[in-house]
């Protein structure tokens, strides 16, 4: 959720940024494999060095390692500014919904809190991402002084001076990346809340 805008936005500034691929790589496969050696999240592994900003680490919903190696993460990484982005969830819902088959995926993937098979409607996809947050912000408090926490709203109108505010990059540099005439779908409302 805002991953290319955030991308565009620390690339914008000057900082060296990547967005899912580490080189020739995926992110998220370094850091599993970093993780999974023993090791901290950016240490072993060529594709993951020298960048002062991962916009997004998973290749989907099947490897999300921010969710399901989240305590990793922010044990392993000292000193890092963590983004958390919200934006209407029913929005959200809609647009996954209607990108290939990114909600489809989702419920059928197994992720530390969306179990397979849930996550059909809005509610219980809603109740995940809550879930998720609440980790994060219970994770990141067990570092006090160590990580700073960001959270934005990507849909409010002063993001982008929010972002300038935390970073020091110009409000100039935030734009909606990535938006599709996709999301402008309509889908009814017993497929946003069906209990099948």
């Amino acid at each position: 959720m805002g991953s290319t805008s955030l991308h565009s936005y620390f690339d914008c500034g000057g900082y060296k940024s990547v967005h899912w691929k580490c080189g020739k790589r995926y992110c998220g496969e370094c850091i599993e494999d970093a993780i999974q050696a023993g090791s901290s999240p950016l240490s072993t592994s060529k594709c993951t060095k020298n960048f002062g900003s991962y916009a997004q680490i998973d290749r989907g919903p099947e490897h999300l390692v921010q969710v399901n190696y989240l305590n990793e993460i922010v044990r392993g990484v000292p000193n890092a500014t963590f983004i958390l982005t919200f934006r209407n969830m029913t929005n959200w819902y809609k647009s996954m919904s209607n990108f290939n088959n990114l909600r489809q995926r989702f419920e059928e993937a197994n992720i530390t809190g969306l179990p397979r098979g849930v996550g059909r409607n809005v509610s219980e996809f809603s109740h995940f991402y809550c879930e998720y947050v609440k980790r994060v912000r219970e994770e990141v408090a067990k570092y006090p002084g160590r990580h700073e926490l960001i959270e934005i709203d990507i849909e409010d109108p002063t993001v982008g001076w929010q972002m300038e505010e935390a970073f020091g990059t110009s409000h100039t540099c935030w734009g909606k990346k990535n938006t599709a005439k996709h999301n402008d779908t309509v889908i009814s409302e017993e497929e946003l809340h069906r209990r099948d």
